[in-house]
């Protein structure tokens, strides 16, 4: 174990901790106080709640006093720890892993609040256990933490997880308690970190690409799953070990989360969008605040176009209508670069479920050369009559007909299908049908589900993932990135499909 002098048998304690959560330090205090843990510096955790939505954050000139309200004299925990982490900017494009939603303010609030103790641990050049305000411990187990403190004498470890969960598999032992990680472990609950660890953490491009830190903290080792990630991240090697047994656990339950429960982070001011998305709405309903607040949570702003007008686009319930959502789209696509990745989507009766990197990556796999790319459903409408004239869908899948309630393509290829004249109340899947099967614009169709999923006359190949808040087709085994339901389906949304777009996990507000 590399530090200035021998440790005392309890290692230093950092506590990130939130000041409004009054009862959790109340707690946490008494437990360590309980198993004789004296060194305790208590950090304020940045408070993801009182953060703009819109990166990068400035944390310039900033400074909080260090706190120890158990050791108030202790010459160790005197002065003030700068908190001038200066412009701070999120991964533009990091998605979950799990779930592949986009990064929470709570979780960059929780990030900048390790930075803080990894800061702390550099300039106190002890080796330090780091816990979260919300830790447990398993107090039968932590009795045995000197034997994993005497593990850690013999090796130039500079991580240790304490409250993994171990993966699956022998374990490449590294001491009577520990093993070696070869895996991702998922939480920053409760770790042991060295001064060398911390300054290899500080030194990852945290400032600029900031993930949440039990995403980084692997990273900078080369263990996260992600290579993506491992390349921006990683360090000189360094050994990670985890002990056998948990010896921190939440003290709640993970499903009352803030950090995954808050506001999605959302496009640093004055960016540019990789993906645009944009919808025609005419009125402010409940079902385009669920399509609005579905696409911040994947990291994509959708932009609704006609908000205010009168609908003039026919009765969709008599199978006409619709050709005013062209008429509407138009205009707003000849104000775009003509190379610029335009999702279009229904208004009302779509949600999005997968991240915005995750839809660009799909469709250019499914499309050559970035062609426009529409949904695929199972029913020939509103004309059945061109069934035949259908090529067959590959596989004899289901899936075969152009459906125009979601599609993606180039601003200039998408504004060249809309060259003809429609009337608002002609019907605008009627249009894009003959645009598509006339062969002139290179119009691809989602067969496999891929990107797009039709639920009329498909709810038999409908999974939910609750867990994840994710849609799967048995039929065709993707992961659909945009549900639409349409038809008779719509109710589903709200049903069956009531987790889908990781609405198990938050809850939908007024429309800003």
């Amino acid at each position: 174990m590399t530090s200035p002098a021998t440790p005392p048998a309890r290692p230093s304690v950092v506590v990130v901790h939130l000041a409004r959560h009054r009862a959790r330090r109340k707690r946490l205090s008494a437990l360590l106080r309980r198993h004789g843990f004296t060194r305790v510096a208590w950090l304020d955790a940045v408070d993801g709640a009182k953060l703009p939505a819109n990166p990068p954050w400035d944390f310039g000139g900033k400074k909080s006093p260090r706190k120890n309200s158990d050791e108030k004299s202790s010459a160790e925990n005197a002065g003030e720890i700068p908190d001038d982490f200066g412009e701070v900017s999120a991964w533009r494009n990091w998605a979950d892993p799990y779930a592949r939603r986009a990064m929470t303010l709570g979780e960059v609030g929780c990030a900048l609040s390790h930075v803080r103790a990894w800061r702390h641990i550099a300039e106190d050049g002890y080796p330090s256990l780091v816990l979260e305000d919300d830790a447990d411990a398993v107090e039968p187990l932590l009795e045995d933490l000197p034997l994993l403190m005497q593990d850690l004498d013999y090796i130039e470890f500079e991580l240790c997880y304490l409250s993994q969960r171990n993966a699956p598999g022998p374990k490449f032992l590294a001491g009577r308690h520990i093993h070696v990680v070869d895996y991702h472990p998922l939480w920053t609950l409760a770790y042991l970190l060295t001064p060398p660890g911390a300054r290899k953490l500080l030194a990852t491009p945290w400032q600029t690409q900031l993930i949440p830190a039990d995403e980084m903290l692997p990273a900078c080792f080369g263990l996260n799953r992600e290579a993506e990630v491992n390349r921006a991240y990683a360090q000189a090697p360094g050994l990670v070990v985890a002990a056998n047994q948990r010896f921190f656990t939440p003290a709640e339950s993970s499903a009352n989360s803030e950090t995954e429960k808050s506001a999605p982070v959302r496009a640093a001011k004055n960016s540019e969008p990789e993906l645009l998305g944009l919808t025609v709405a005419t009125e402010k309903k409940p079902e385009l605040r669920r399509l609005l607040h579905s696409g911040r949570r994947y990291g994509l702003e959708i932009e609704p176009l006609g908000l205010g007008a009168n609908w003039r686009g026919g009765d969709v319930a008599n199978s006409k209508g619709g050709g005013q959502k062209i008429n509407l789209l138009r205009p707003a696509l000849q104000k775009l670069p003509e190379k610029q990745p335009v999702l279009f989507v229904d208004g009302y009766d779509t949600i999005i479920t997968r991240h915005a990197g995750d839809i660009l990556r799909a469709w250019r796999e499914i499309a050559a050369d970035e062609a426009p790319l529409f949904a695929a459903e199972v029913f020939c409408w509103p004309d059945k009559s061109r069934a035949d004239s259908y090529p067959a869908a590959p596989d004899g899948n289901p899936y075969r007909f152009l459906n125009s309630g979601a599609f993606i393509g180039r601003a200039g290829d998408l504004l060249n299908i809309l060259n003809g004249k429609i009337a608002d109340a002609d019907d605008d899947q009627g249009y894009y049908t003959e645009k598509f099967l006339s062969g002139k614009h290179r119009i691809a169709l989602d067969h496999q589900c891929k990107l797009f999923q039709c639920l009329n006359g498909a709810l038999q190949h409908a999974q939910v993932d609750e867990g994840r808040g994710m849609f799967f087709n048995r039929h065709t085994e993707s992961w659909p990135a945009v549900i639409h339901a349409n038809g008779p389906s719509k109710q589903w949304l709200d049903k069956e499909g009531r987790a889908v777009g990781g609405r198990r996990r938050t809850h939908y507000g007024e429309m800003e």
